[in-house]
C-alpha cells in the first residue's frame, strides 16, 4: 500500500519541479524581453506599464498588447529586422529577441491608450 502512495508523491514532486523550471524559463524570457525593449524600442515607444511614447505616432507597448494576440505580434516583430515598418526603421532583433519581447509585452497590463 505504501508503494503506490510513494510513487504518487514522487510523481507530484516531479511535476512540481518541472512546473518551477518552466516558470523560471518564462521569467527569464520576460526579463530578456524587457532588456530588448529598453535597448531597442524605448527611444520611440513607451515600453513600460505607464507613460506616453516619446514619439507621438509610436504606440505604447500596452496598446500593442491590446491590438495583437501573441502569435500575430510575434509574426509582425519577426519581419522588422529585414523590412522595418513604414514609419519605423529596421531593427536588429535576433530570432531569440522576438519571442522574449512578446513575452514581456504580454506582462503589461491591459490599461493603456487605445491605438
Amino acid at each position: 500500500m505504501k508503494t503506490p502512495l510513494l510513487a504518487l508523491m514522487g510523481a507530484a514532486a516531479f511535476a512540481a519541479a518541472g512546473s518551477a523550471c518552466a516558470q523560471g524559463a518564462a521569467d527569464l524570457s520576460v526579463t530578456r524581453g524587457a532588456h530588448v525593449a529598453v535597448r531597442d524600442c524605448a527611444s520611440c515607444h513607451a515600453v513600460g506599464p505607464a507613460g506616453d511614447s516619446p514619439a507621438a505616432d509610436a504606440p505604447t507597448f500596452r496598446a500593442l498588447r491590446l491590438r495583437f494576440n501573441p502569435i500575430s505580434l510575434e509574426q509582425r516583430l519577426s519581419a522588422l529586422p529585414a523590412r522595418g515598418h513604414p514609419v519605423m526603421p529596421p531593427r536588429a532583433l535576433s530570432a531569440s529577441d522576438v519571442p522574449d519581447l512578446v513575452a514581456y509585452i504580454q506582462t503589461l497590463g491591459p490599461a493603456g491608450r487605445t491605438p
